[in-house]
Formats: structure tokens, sequence, C-alpha cells
């Protein structure tokens, strides 16, 4: 965290201690917008605007021109980076859009990681929907200097940047095919494949995959997984891949075409709680009932499903054991260390409820 200005002479001492991180390498090549760096500094915007006057005086800065950035002019050749004692964990999402267990396990890496001296900030930018987020990526890194990212549900092309440019980085989650990065996350792969061999042996022969269409790592590992059920013998046990497009329109019609076969699934495999709710109130509307027409396994949890009838066959991951893990990893990557497995997955535990009708008995 960079040193705050004390109040005599603030835009003096403002304007020294911004002219340090740029001799230390903290700022490279151009300036901060004016509102990141202020709340950086912990200074009103007045106050920076008269500091960086100061520095364009010094010609350590460029001078303001409108809808442009400042470049820096006299940046060390040999600059050492001082260690920001920050980590930023980069999410689609903001906090208030975390699922709950997300947001438990983020507070706990928060708490875990105050407690070596780290700051964990949370950044949720507009890049996710660009073709090509380069330089948007490139602005937002020099914008929150971190000793370490963590990517929770990024896709390929920002794991790739951040992998081609070397920045110190650990996927919450899959890393993606040929992506040289470290990950952890919950072993969707096993869990998946688990659930399609339950099933089988409760007598399911069609099972439906519900899981929403973005192009992210785990989810292909949980399709992989139970694909795998199936592959020793595909005559006997059939997979119907179901789309969300994130929309409550687009899991009722899946819902409708996979009900509208001449066989129909029998049982269905849910990715994301949200569709325990969609399906729960799509069946009722249609006079059909879980398990007696069909059979249910979630592979997320919430502590509501504790208050449905009957209760859900789903699996459980501790988000406190996992808040363990990522500290202990970020911190071994923090200090340079690079040993250590690169892939590192936790299996979550499987709790047998009511929702699975076993076939065999009828």
């Amino acid at each position: 965290m960079p040193r705050l200005p004390k109040r005599q002479h603030l835009s003096l001492q403002a304007a020294g201690i911004i002219e340090e991180m740029i001799t230390t390498g903290e700022l490279r090549d151009l300036i901060p917008g004016e509102r990141t760096l202020a709340e950086k500094l912990q200074i009103g915007r007045d106050t920076l605007r008269a500091s960086l006057e100061i520095l364009e005086q010094k010609k350590v800065i460029s001078k303001r021109q409108h809808g442009k950035r400042r470049s820096i002019l006299k940046q060390s050749s040999t600059p050492t980076r001082a260690s920001t004692r920050r980590v930023a964990f980069l999410s689609p999402k903001n906090l208030l859009q975390l699922p709950p267990k997300l947001l438990a396990e983020f507070d706990t890496l928060r708490e875990l990681l105050q407690k070596q001296s780290y700051e964990l900030e949370l950044v949720s930018p507009g890049v996710f929907h660009l073709q090509n987020p380069s330089e948007k990526l490139k602005t937002l890194v020099k914008d929150h200097e971190a000793d370490l990212w963590i990517l929770y549900q990024c896709d390929r092309k920002i794991q790739e940047w951040f992998c081609d440019n070397q920045i110190p980085t650990l996927v919450r989650g899959f890393s993606h095919d040929a992506v040289d990065l470290p990950c952890i996350d919950d072993d969707w792969r096993s869990a998946a494949f688990h659930a399609g061999l339950h099933l089988k042996r409760m007598g399911h022969s069609r099972i439906g995959l519900l899981m929403p269409d973005t192009k992210l790592a785990g989810l292909r590992a949980t399709e992989a997984g139970l694909q795998e059920t199936a592959a020793e013998n595909p005559e006997s046990l059939s997979i119907h891949k179901m789309t969300d497009s994130g929309d409550l329109k687009s899991v009722t019609r899946a819902l409708e075409i996979a009900f509208g076969l001449d066989q129909p699934p029998t049982a269905l495999v849910a990715t994301r709680s949200r569709h325990v709710l969609t399906l729960f109130s799509w069946l009722a509307a249609h006079r059909l009932a879980i398990p007696h027409d069909l059979s249910l396994i979630t592979l997320s949890s919430e502590t509501w499903f504790n208050h449905l009838v009957p209760s859900l066959s789903h699996y459980r991951s501790d988000p406190i054991m996992m808040a363990r893990s990522v500290t202990r990893k970020v911190l071994q990557l923090a200090e340079g260390e690079t040993s250590g497995a690169k892939i590192k997955l936790l299996v979550p535990e499987f709790f047998d409820g009511g929702s699975v009708k076993n076939l065999t008995r009828s």
C-alpha cells in the first residue's frame, strides 16, 4: 500500500509520493486516471491535480491533454519495484453479485491475507465482453498495482493475456488448455463422473445435463466427467445436454425440449443452484414432481437447500477450506516460489438426499 500524505503541504507531499512510485517502477509509462490515483492516495482530486502540476513543472510527467492520460517522462532505467502487499481478485461479478458460498470464501481469504499483511481488492471491470481485451487489461493492471492477480470466471483470452505477460497469477477455477497458469478449484470432473455412476446404479439410462453456455474450463470438465460415465457403454446410457443462456426463458425452453423428446431424461444433473428453483417451479406448473417424474442431482450447494422437500442430492464444498488453500498458494506465488503442483483440486462431498428415484425397484 502506498504511503499516505500528511495534511501539511498536501499537494507537495503527494507529488513526492507519486514521483517515488515512478522511481520504484510502481507506476510505468502512463499516470493512472485521476479518480483511481486520488482514491489510492486518499486525497481530493483538486489536491491531486495540484500535485500533478508540480510534476509537470519538474518535467517528470507530460502536460495534461483533454481525453489523454499523462505520460511519464522520467522513468528510472532500472526501477526497483517494491512489493505492494496487495492481491487483486479479478471477477465479472462485484461483491453484491457473488453467490453466498463464494462471498464466504472471499471474506475468509481477505481475513487470512490481512494476517499476513496483504490487502485483497476485488476488481470487476468491463472487459469480459470484449473480443480483444488486451489494451483494457494493460490499463487495468497499471491502475491496480498488485503483487498477484486471482482470476475468477475468466475466459481463455484473459487467462492467456496474464500468462503471456508473465504477471504473477492464480486461477480460481480451471486453467484453459495450453494456458500455463496455476489453478485451484473443486474437482467438478470427478463430481460429475460420480453423479453419473450414482444415477446409473439407480437405473437411469437417460440423463440431462443443464449448464450455462459460458466458455469456462470448469464447465467443460463437468461435461467431460459425465460423458465418461457413458463412454464404456453408450448404448445403455445417453447424455442430453441442456443449455442455460443466462436467462429464465432459455432454461424453461431447454426443459420443454427435453420433456418433448420421445424418450425424455429420467434424471437431471444441474450445475447451478439457480437451476433448482426453476426446476421445482416449472415441474410444479406442469403437475410433475421430483423425484416421481424427474430425479435431480445438483453440483452446487446452498444453505436454503435444507428447506426443500424432498431433500436434494447434491455436492458440497467447504469455502473455508478453499480459502485456506488459495491463501497458501497466493503467499507462495507472491513470494516468488514456483515449486509445487500447478493444479490443485478439492473433491466436493456428496450428500445423498431424496431427489433421486431408484428405478431398479420398479
